[in-house]
This record gives structure tokens, sequence and C-alpha cells, in this order.
């Protein structure tokens, strides 16, 4: 009997301690967006060329972090005609934790390696977070809804992936514009003396 009541002690003291970090992710997370739009938001908007502001989706993308990037693939020679998707906000999309550790500008130092188990054990949080919309109060919004699910202009963050000890953050930012005007960044940042700073923007794709 004191067995049982022990492991049931243990479970909930887990649960509550994973409980406490989501909430602490969710608020960092809140407050790197936050400092993004206010001191990069009006760059971050601007379509350089048709001049016009594009808009924050406030839904927060998921990035699932891959960890068999490199395993070889079957050869498969069959041609498939495949329908191109429509153009869509992003709900999820994968980066390799190759990317996230093995970048050269960084000096492949940024995220240490007891931080790989915890980075990959972010995968399972699939909790949808948005930006509250007093943060863009200054700024066209747009949002994922039934009625509203295709959008040819925005831009988007991701959710933030953490280091251990929460202190480091890999996320990443889409610019849809015209086709040959789009990209996406990755961004390193970290928090220093209690306010997070941009340690490094990488490219991540461009058309």
């Amino acid at each position: 009997m004191k067995n049982i009541i022990l492991i049931v002690i243990l479970t909930l003291l887990s649960c509550n301690s994973k409980k406490s970090e989501e909430l602490i992710r969710e608020e960092e997370s809140i407050k790197i967006i936050k400092i993004l739009i206010e001191e990069k938001g009006s760059e971050l908007v601007k379509d350089f060329l048709s001049k016009e502001n594009l808009p924050i989706c406030i839904n927060l993308k998921k990035v699932i972090v891959q960890t068999k990037c490199f395993e070889p693939t079957k050869i498969n020679n069959k041609v498939i005609v495949m329908k191109l998707p429509e153009k869509s906000f992003n709900k999820q999309t994968e980066v390799c934790i190759e990317k996230i550790y093995k970048s050269k500008p960084i000096n492949n130092s940024f995220f240490l390696k007891n931080d790989s188990l915890n980075i990959v054990n972010q995968n399972e949080n699939f909790k949808p977070l948005k930006i509250p919309k007093n943060i863009t109060l200054k700024f066209k919004t747009v949002e994922l809804t039934k009625n509203i699910k295709i959008t040819g202009k925005y831009i988007q963050f991701s959710i933030p992936i953490f280091s251990k000890d929460n202190k480091k953050a890999y996320l990443e930012f889409d610019h849809y514009s015209d086709t040959e005007n789009s990209y996406g960044n990755s961004l390193y940042l970290e928090k220093v003396n209690g306010k997070w700073k941009i340690k490094y923007i990488e490219e991540n794709w461009d058309i």
C-alpha cells in the first residue's frame, strides 16, 4: 500500500513539474515574440517589392525536430503526379537537429550536448500558441480560422525551441510575399541579464 501511495505522489509531482515547465516556456515564448515585434516589427512586415506592410499571423507554427535526417532512403523510380498544395498558413514544419547544433556561424557551441534530449522532447508539446493581440496593436494581423485557411501574403513566427535551462532559444521566421520575394530565417536567441537578445540570424530558405 505504501509503495502505491509513493508511486502516485511521484507521478503527481512529475506531472506538476512538466506543467510548470510548459508554462515557463509559454511565457518566455511570448516574451521573445514581443521583443522581436517591438524591435524589428516594422522591418519584418515590410514587403520591399510592393512597399506594403504584410499582416502578422498570430498563430505560431510548430517546428518538429527530426533526428534521422540523413538516413539512406530507398530509390523509387516510379513517376508520381502530385498536386501542388494551396498557399495556406503553416501549422507545422520540420528542422534537422543537426541544423540547430551545427550552424557554422555560431561555431557549433550555442546549444550544449545535454540540451539534445530536452530539445527532442519538446516535439511532444502540441499545444497551439497565439500571439496576444496587445502585442500587435500597431500592425495588421491575420488568424487561421475555420473561415480563413488560405492567404497569399503574411509573416509568421514559430514556437521557440528552448535549451534545458530555458536561457537559449531557436525559432523560425517566414516572410510570404510575392513568389520571388519570399524567404525564411532561423533565429538564435539568448537571455542576457533577464532580456532576450538575438545572437544570430541564419537564412533558412528563399524563393
